[in-house]
């Protein structure tokens, strides 16, 4: 008699029905829900900025304020929620991370694609060399590691930029790496 298998979404290794953890990389199996607290973290802990530096959160309050999209705020920053296609939606967190080498200001754009695991690593290391906006990386959420699609900018920049363009080519970056881990789930 055959036996059914579950194939685990973060690493798609075939364990057992009975099994409750993948065998492979301990996810839960059946489990794969959005991780609501995950997106609290997604901009990293909060660096204050220089009290020479420009008004950073009213800059980058601004250029939130710009995009159009439905905005909350979240953490340190903002969480704007872009739609997509097929009714699908994506989350993308907006906030300061810090300064750059020459000390300017940072305004990060995150947003989350799924938990990350090593058989996408080379591909999207592959993929970071062709892209010009943004780019793939690994961030450590709740004690585990995500894949997500980055873009960050000097905050000073920010006045010159179309928000609602940018942040929309991120989105659109983190849900088509969302939906290929996720099975076609629209989990963040």
């Amino acid at each position: 008699m055959p036996s059914i298998t579950i194939v685990c979404a973060r690493c798609t290794l075939a364990n057992l029905e009975s099994d409750r953890f993948c065998a492979g990389c301990g996810l839960p199996l059946g489990g794969v829900q959005a991780d609501a607290g995950v997106g609290a973290e997604a901009l990293g802990t909060y660096e204050a900025p220089e009290p020479a530096d420009p008004d950073v959160e009213r800059l980058i309050r601004d250029f939130v304020a710009r995009s159009g999209f439905d905005v909350v705020t979240s953490g340190h920053g903002w969480r704007v929620t872009v739609p997509s296609r097929l009714d699908r939606k994506q989350a993308v967190y907006i906030g300061p991370a810090g300064t750059d080498a020459e000390g300017q200001a940072l305004l990060s754009l995150v947003s989350i694609c799924g938990p990350a695991n090593d058989r996408d690593c080379r591909l999207l290391l592959k993929y970071n060399a062709r892209m010009t906006d943004g780019h793939f990386a690994i961030r450590v959420l709740r004690g585990e590691e995500y894949f997500v699609v980055i873009e960050n900018l000097a905050v000073e920049s920010a006045t010159s930029l179309d928000p609602q363009t940018m942040i929309r080519r991120v989105a659109e970056m983190a849900d088509g790496l969302e939906d290929r881990l996720s099975r076609g789930r629209d989990l963040y």
